[in-house]
């Protein structure tokens, strides 16, 4: 177990390292971060079975995919917010910080130090879904959790997990401007999705940037750490699901999806030369 981070209700961001013994003592690093928003339940449950796969599967691809990377998974990276979703308010989004005398929780995917409140952000602290807090890194979760990343050597590939407009974003996501390796990133992703496609047959839309796709937001974690860290593959997948609700007893089917998306993603880096 490794701790990535503290929360503001005192609880830690807990996460998973996985790092099989090998000749390579300096392996790249992949780090998944899913559950930065609360209520989208999927992304730590497919996180975990994700963390299920690499640590049981007897498939040889999938450990070759476990014992060639050190791999960093923090399933859940808004421990607060997602008790309280699960508690008290199914749809809530953001952390748990008191953010006025009447409001609580800012976006932790609107805190990060990349283009704070540019766009797509809200500045009034009782906006229920993106307020973006009082300044960049406002958040103790976002503060803490960027400087263990920052603390990661051989950083080679940062996945998100968000749910549930089904598509694979690439950064920046609050501008339609390419970055240095677009075009590779493209091909991985598109690689990516095809794996995940031959599962169930899910059609998920892009790859392209969140505001070319989606929409303009600024301050989130993939594009702070492809612009702050310089880390060369960097997506957010956006999972399945209707309002943030996926059936539970359907997780295995998104599990199996995520996993055969992840290992396409490895293959076609390499066949690039990034790994």
């Amino acid at each position: 177990m490794i701790v990535g981070g503290k929360t503001y209700e005192g609880r830690l961001i807990q996460g998973l390292r996985i790092n099989t013994p090998g000749d390579d003592e300096n392996k790249p690093v992949i780090f998944i971060e899913s559950g930065i928003h609360a209520r989208e339940w999927i992304t730590p449950a497919t996180t975990t079975y994700f963390i299920n796969q690499l640590l049981t599967s007897l498939d040889p691809n999938i450990t070759a995919l476990r014992d060639q990377f050190d791999w960093r998974i923090f399933p859940t990276v808004n421990p607060d917010g997602y008790h309280y979703s699960i508690n008290y308010d199914r749809m809530w989004r953001k952390t748990r910080s008191k953010s006025s005398s009447t409001c609580r929780g800012a976006d932790p995917n609107r805190n990060w130090d990349y283009n704070w409140l540019k766009h797509g952000a809200s500045s009034n602290p009782c906006d229920y879904q993106t307020y973006g807090g009082s300044r960049p890194f406002s958040e103790v979760e976002t503060r803490t959790l960027s400087q263990y990343i920052s603390s990661i050597e051989n950083l080679m590939a940062y996945v998100a997990f968000h749910s549930d407009a089904q598509m694979l974003l690439l950064p920046y996501s609050d501008s339609t401007e390419h970055n240095d390796n677009y075009d590779d990133l493209v091909t991985i992703g598109k690689t990516s999705l095809n794996y995940g496609y031959a599962v169930n047959g899910a059609k998920y839309k892009g790859p392209a940037t969140a505001a070319e796709i989606l929409y303009k937001a600024s301050g989130g974690s993939m594009d702070w750490v492809r612009h702050t860290l310089g880390t060369p593959i960097v997506y957010t997948y956006e999972l399945r699901g209707t309002y943030f609700y996926w059936p539970p007893e359907r997780i295995s089917e998104q599990g199996d999806e995520v996993t055969q998306m992840i290992l396409g993603l490895v293959q076609e880096a390499r066949n690039l030369g990034y790994v």
